[in-house]
């Protein structure tokens, strides 16, 4: 018996529910609601999972910058401090200033605050048959339509600004992702340039200034003893010694290497790529990476050029 009044109960609404839609705006309305349920949940859905391939994205930039950054600790501090001791003796080198991290990327979340809104919204203008029953009961078919119709005209426009809004979401984590994958990209031309760099100091500038430093020696010893004086190596070198025509290779290949001194050292003490990824533009960031490798390739064809050993 319970059953059947509420069987009854129940028909009577539907019956109840379904005149009033076709005279109030009602069906209008669900069906506003319906739609922006489903905008809701593709939006949500779609930027969720962009969201986990844009920390996935940002996590390989972040080992990158790690593996960028310990090269520098070890590999450039150790040519630093080389070519600094080296080229002390022709006089005094600018002090190297402490070492400065790359700095890694934070990961994103998905703006809760914009889909707990909708959310919120939602729940408001979602009634439910009782409501609407109760609504008529109480307000007079009248009062309902008129209430009706505003919510519906209210409904259509935040479901446009929804789209905007969703829209606009989708595209700012596309081009995030986008700039995040560009940005592994220039690290990794950066670090080839900081590799190659490295790579020239210890394969052809090292070895190089240690046959110039013996043949210094050397030099100063046999105009000691020419000279008749006591026998002294010193610790500051006549840069004038090598600047005769007779030395005029060596005098040069020390100069190129006063450039590798000061371009390690900036690599060293500069975030290069954290000043570089703060422009948005990346064109100009690869830009300024390329200018940075002809740079060190041209340098390092002098360096080429101007080897005795």
């Amino acid at each position: 018996m319970i059953n059947k009044m509420k069987q009854f109960a129940s028909n009577v609404l539907d019956r109840s529910a379904d005149l009033v839609q076709g005279m109030t705006g009602e069906k209008e309305r669900r069906e506003q609601v319906d739609r922006l349920k489903r905008l809701y949940d593709i939006y949500r859905s779609d930027i969720s999972l962009l969201i986990e391939k844009i920390n996935r994205t940002v996590n390989r930039f972040n080992n990158r910058i790690e593996e960028l950054n310990k090269v520098r600790e070890t590999k450039i501090k150790r040519n630093v401090a080389y070519l600094g001791m080296f080229l002390s003796q022709f006089g005094n080198i600018n002090s190297v200033k402490d070492f400065t991290a790359e700095e890694q990327q934070n990961q994103i979340e998905l703006p809760h605050k914009k889909f707990e809104a909708i959310d919120d919204y939602i729940e408001k203008i979602d009634w439910s048959k009782g409501d609407v029953f109760a609504k008529t009961f109480f307000k007079t078919m009248l009062g309902v339509t008129v209430e009706t119709r505003n919510k519906n005209k209210k409904t259509a426009q935040r479901i446009e600004e929804f789209t905007i809004e969703g829209n606009q979401m989708l595209e700012n984590s596309k081009l995030k992702l986008r700039f995040v994958e560009e940005d592994i990209q220039i690290i990794d031309m950066y670090q080839k340039s900081v590799e190659s760099i490295s790579d020239t100091i210890e394969s052809k500038v090292m070895p190089e200034l240690e046959l110039i430093q013996a043949f210094l020696q050397c030099e100063t010893l046999k105009n000691q003893l020419i000279a008749n004086q006591e026998l002294s190596v010193t610790t500051v070198t006549d840069p004038g010694l090598l600047a005769t025509s007779r030395y005029q290779k060596h005098y040069k290949f020390v100069k190129n290497a006063l450039f590798f001194f000061v371009i390690s050292s900036r690599i060293y003490n500069t975030p290069v790529l954290t000043n570089l990824l703060t422009n948005e533009k990346h064109e100009k960031e690869r830009e300024a990476v390329s200018n940075y490798r002809r740079i060190v390739t041209k340098q390092r064809e002098k360096i080429e050029q101007y080897r005795i050993g």
